[in-house]
Parts: C-alpha cells; sequence; structure tokens
C-alpha cells in the first residue's frame, strides 16, 4: 500500500475534525456544555481524546470552533439574501430567521446557552459584540432605504425582537407562534 499524498492526509484530518465537531453538536446540544465531556465528544465521534486534542487544545476551544463555524454560515447565508429591493431583503432576513428558528432548534439552542454564560467564555463576548454590531448596521442600512424614521433604533429594536423571540420559543418550543410572528414583522416593515 502505497503512503498517502498530502491531499489525501489533509481530507482525512477535515473529515476527523468535522466528526468531532459534529458529535460535539450533537452533545452539547443534548446535554449542554458543562454536562459534556471531552471523553464524551471523542467517543461519540469515534476518535480517540489524544486525537480530538490534536485538532482542539480544549473543550472551549472546540466550542469556540463551532461558534465560528456557525457564524460563518450565517455570513453566508445573509449574502444569499441580498436583494437591491431594502424591503424584499429585510423580508429575506425574516424569513431565514424563522426559518432558522424552527430548523435548527439546537443549534439556536447551543448559542443561547453560550451567551449566557458570556462571563465564562471571553470569545463569546467578542463574536456576540462583532456579530451584534454587522447584523444592526445591516437593518440600519435597510431601514434608511426605506426612510424609517431613527433606523439605528429601529434596528437594535428588531435585533432585540429577535433575541427575545428566539429565548422564547426555545422556552416554549412547539407553542410558540413563530409563523404569527413572522406574519407580523412583514407586514409592519415590509408591507
Amino acid at each position: 500500500m502505497s503512503p498517502k499524498t498530502s491531499i489525501q492526509n489533509e481530507q482525512i484530518r477535515a473529515e476527523s475534525k468535522l466528526k468531532i465537531m459534529e458529535a460535539a453538536f450533537k452533545l452539547i446540544a443534548k446535554n449542554g456544555y458543562d454536562s459534556t465531556s471531552v471523553a464524551m465528544i471523542a467517543k461519540e465521534a469515534g476518535v480517540s481524546k489524544g486525537l480530538l486534542y490534536n485538532y482542539f487544545a480544549s473543550k472551549e476551544a472546540l466550542v469556540e470552533a463551532l461558534v465560528m463555524s456557525a457564524m460563518s454560515e450565517a455570513d453566508s447565508v445573509i449574502g444569499k439574501l441580498m436583494d437591491a429591493n431594502p424591503k424584499v431583503m429585510l423580508k429575506n432576513v425574516f424569513q431565514w430567521f424563522f426559518i432558522e428558528m424552527r430548523e435548527h432548534h439546537d443549534h439556536w439552542r447551543i448559542i443561547t446557552e453560550l451567551t449566557f454564560k458570556i462571563d465564562k467564555f471571553d470569545f463569546v463576548h467578542n463574536i456576540v459584540t462583532q456579530k451584534l454590531n454587522e447584523y444592526v448596521g445591516l437593518l440600519q442600512g435597510l431601514l434608511t432605504q426605506m426612510d424609517y424614521p431613527n433606523p439605528l433604533g429601529e434596528a437594535r429594536i428588531i435585533a432585540a425582537l429577535f433575541d427575545g423571540m428566539g429565548i422564547q420559543s426555545l422556552m416554549v418550543r412547539e407553542d410558540y407562534p413563530l409563523n404569527e410572528m413572522e406574519e407580523y414583522l412583514i407586514k409592519k416593515y415590509c408591507e
């Protein structure tokens, strides 16, 4: 058997890293951060703890990689929502948010749990602050184009509404009126 090429080795590394991240996501979503050990993650991923530590210096570093991956994915999706018409773009943002709430419940549960432990994770504070500013800036730009009075204040209100609806939907799950809230926001801001 011939030795693996550097491309094959890189692919194996990427696959192992992804398995570890998927296992961590699954376990943390189910058990919470504090109740999920590195040993549990390694076992779920089918790798040794040593290999896990080869890719991630600590459980916190692994969680940081998960959060960064989620934020990168969200940024990519936001880019696809772009539209020259600010009302259409804002409607796309609202629809995306509610799809996320419906389809990626576990993802938002992890982000919310980590956000509430902001003092434990410096990286969460930094990421949340950066992303909040970016998203509020995006909303402010759209509302400015729509001639909304006080577009910055209104953008901050929308961001706070997203946070509140996200937390409430995590707490009351399927009983939260996601469809009604989506329709309300689209009607209020986009029609």
